[in-house]
């Protein structure tokens, strides 16, 4: 598993902790290189554009000895260099997980949750067969993921908070294990699909075009 550390509020949750704590490699936005250590790990990479590092930064990194990965385009936000450089660099099927990607300015959260679908859909270098097997985010309060159609079945104990977020105009979808189901649901605007909870053990989604699934901790 690759944990990426993006520079929002950093995570607090035992949830978010253990992961951080058991990731087999750890990617730090340019940002989020202090807070890595704060949380007691030294990054194996740091990876941005370099703004919030500066020369300072930049001499701190080389004593010691965390490579920084620079990438000077500004087309899309640190975070997303970050995901490039993990899924260029990891192994085939490594899952990655994405930590302290909100809690500050909620135009930067926003954008970094729905970034989760580019994610899930680009492939690396190489071909759509060097995809990480999951991608998800993880905060302090619970768990997005990307569902890319047909869908796919989860386990969670009854009385969980699930949301899903269909961002596609026309999208169809279809549940098993929710409270209340989404069987001819119109899902024509964010908020339709939000506030269910799950009946039982596991429950299903079937979506018809890329939706994101929200799984309160």
């Amino acid at each position: 598993m690759t944990v990426i550390l993006a520079n929002g509020a950093p995570p607090t949750h035992p949830v978010p902790l253990r992961l951080f704590r058991e990731a087999d490699r750890l990617i730090a936005c340019d940002g989020a290189w202090r807070k890595a250590l704060d949380l007691g790990r030294t990054p194996d990479a740091v990876v941005g554009d370099g703004d919030s590092l500066g020369e300072d930064g930049r001499e701190a990194l080389a004593q010691r000895g965390i490579p920084f990965i620079g990438e000077e385009e500004q087309e899309t936000n640190d975070l997303c260099k970050a995901f490039r450089h993990a899924v260029a660099t990891g192994a085939k099927g490594d899952a990655v997980v994405i930590l302290g990607a909100t809690g500050r300015r909620e135009d930067h959260a926003l954008g970094n949750i729905f970034h989760l679908l580019d994610f899930a859909a680009a492939p690396r270098e190489g071909g759509a067969d060097r995809l990480p097997a999951r991608v998800s985010m993880v905060t302090d309060f619970g768990t997005f993921e990307p569902v890319l159609p047909p869908g796919g079945t989860w386990t969670a104990a009854a009385g969980r908070s699930v949301s899903v977020f269909a961002p596609v105009p026309g999208t169809r979808m279809t549940s098993e294990g929710l409270e209340w189901p989404l069987e001819g649901v119109a899902l024509d605007a964010l908020w339709r699909g939000t506030l269910n909870r799950t009946t039982g053990d596991t429950f299903t989604l079937r979506t018809t075009h890329p939706i994101l699934l929200y799984l309160a901790h």
